[in-house]
């Protein structure tokens, strides 16, 4: 699956021209990740999710309400403007299961697989990096990302007390527009946020890679 979210730059490449440099957006490519996140497969893992590690959210704000444990309780929290970060989820479906089996195999690293639901005319998280490499499939809906290279706080503990550094970011604004079957990659630590144009569904495989092992493959 990796192999085809990058198209025509093999791994090899990849590594060496965009990982931990530059965010990199490729239409088209992952166009099989659509089967792997639709509606009914966000049911199926709704209804299996009790264990996994699920955040509501909504404009930037984390709320404290139950997660959804269907799909029409999730359609009334959309109407509110309430969606979801979903993460390891992996572990409660076998499609996304080798998805991560995937990419773990193909960068030597530790993968976990995040779902974003996202009601139109919304944000989930406000700028923020993470501490893993993010690689995105856009499975429904159209999303507007923005990215920033982050110069102020690149080697700071993580997680942060909170994100109020990126206000003295000064590196230059990428944007991308994403929709169903485009990909996206974000490098670690890159601040980033997403606007949402319609409802949407997007696949985010967060990857940890040991930098030891790349070294030596360089």
């Amino acid at each position: 699956m990796l192999a085809e979210w990058l198209g025509s730059v093999g791994v090899e490449d990849f590594q060496r021209d965009y990982l931990h440099r530059s965010a990199w957006a490729l239409p088209h490519s992952a166009r099989g990740a659509i089967a792997l996140l639709d509606w009914d497969v966000l049911d199926e893992i709704l209804r299996a999710a009790l264990a996994v590690d699920t955040i509501v959210c909504a404009r930037g704000n984390r709320l404290r309400y139950p997660p959804p444990t269907n799909l029409d309780e999730l359609r009334a929290y959309m109407r509110m403007g309430v969606g979801l970060c979903m993460r390891h989820t992996e572990q409660c479906h076998p499609k996304l299961a080798v998805l991560a089996a995937d990419f773990a195999r193909l960068l030597l690293a530790e993968v976990q697989v995040q779902i974003f639901v996202t009601p139109g005319g919304t944000h989930g998280f406000g700028w923020h990096y993470d501490e893993e490499d993010v690689f995105i499939a856009q499975t429904v809906g159209v999303k507007d990302y923005y990215m920033r290279e982050n110069t102020v706080e690149r080697e700071a503990p993580f997680p942060p007390r909170d994100f109020s550094a990126y206000h003295h970011e000064s590196s230059p604004l990428q944007t991308a527009t994403l929709v169903p079957g485009d990909f996206l990659y974000i490098p670690s630590r890159w601040w980033h946020m997403a606007l949402c144009r319609e409802d949407a569904l997007s696949l985010s495989v967060g990857v940890r890679m040991d930098r030891s092992l790349l070294r030596l493959r360089a």
